[in-house]
């Protein structure tokens, strides 16, 4: 590192795998079990938070293009097509449209969208060596197939738009439709081939090195110190603060025929406090480690 350079500290960094999969669980697990407008909502702006301080707000933006649309999608498209619910508020297209389709809806997207949110952070933070240091010796092939398939999807991005940057430099830019068509064809097929040649080259070499071998050792700088027992002590007190609330009944709304949730006493507001909590303690520690380096000026 040059003297005087910048770093950019990660909270999450430090931990031990098995801590920040707990934690990553234990935020898409309450999000799907949670059928409630307060806990998508809580959700939505914890995950959101969380995916701005480790990938920053132009990486968020873009995971939006994607989430805004789907939202509105859905929110829109549901009481368009499902016209149950008591509580007729107007008629389109000779079709009662009701506030519980509506809110039905709404609720749906805000879960979709933050359960997206948070698979964005999951990416960031469990990096394919904590997923196979996790789950290499119980199961290495299945470990090695989830770990390249999570890994897939962005590489192909990269390798296409690699791909298309030296086409454009070799051959200019297509203009007649048939010349895109034929681009377009090309380059499928050299990203294919790339893909193919580099999932096989995969494999050869984690064979080569012994991985899947009974009674291999591995080598890993991991540590379960004291801070990750904190914060996996704090994670799944929380969580089975959230998980005995729903039990009961907490952090659920019934919609149809008409809306009714069980939240108007103290253990529905505890419930959501543990569950806001849990939401927020990722963007909080990550705040609070930002707050320390930056106080040293060794942040970017």
């Amino acid at each position: 590192m040059e003297h005087g350079a910048k770093v950019r500290a990660r909270y999450f960094a430090a931990l031990h795998p098995s801590v920040c999969m707990a934690y990553f669980v234990a935020a898409i697990g309450l999000t799907l079990a949670c059928s409630h407008p307060a806990a998508a909502a809580l959700s939505l702006a914890g995950g959101t938070a969380f995916s701005i301080l480790l990938r920053g707000g132009k990486e968020t933006a873009n995971t939006y293009k994607f989430v805004l649309p789907m939202f509105l999608l859905i929110a829109i498209g549901n009481p368009l097509f499902n016209h149950r619910g008591a509580t007729m508020l107007f008629m389109l297209f000779d079709q009662w449209i009701t506030l519980e389709a509506i809110s039905y809806g709404l609720v749906s997207a805000c879960t979709l969208s933050a359960i997206i949110v948070w698979f964005a952070c999951y990416q960031q933070v469990m990096t394919s060596d904590k997923f196979l240091y996790l789950f290499g010796n119980i199961a290495p092939n299945t470990a090695l197939l989830i770990t390249m398939t999570l890994r897939f999807i962005p590489k192909l991005k990269k390798d296409a738009a690699d791909i298309a940057a030296a086409e454009t430099m070799l051959n200019g830019k297509p203009q007649r439709l048939t010349q895109k068509l034929g681009a377009v064809m090309r380059r499928l097929s050299v990203l294919l081939t790339m893909s193919m040649e580099a999932a096989v080259e995969t494999a050869d070499s984690m064979r080569a090195r012994g991985y899947g071998e009974a009674r291999r050792t591995t080598f890993h700088l991991f540590r379960f110190d004291t801070r990750s027992a904190v914060i996996m002590a704090a994670v799944l007190s929380l969580a089975a603060v959230c998980t005995a609330g729903r039990i009961y009944g907490y952090g659920y709304m019934e919609f149809y025929p008409r809306i009714y949730a069980l939240d108007t006493d103290a253990g529905g507001a505890a419930m959501l406090a543990a569950f806001a909590a849990v939401m927020f303690m990722g963007a909080i520690l990550e705040m609070k480690e930002a707050a320390v380096w930056r106080s040293c000026g060794l942040t970017e």
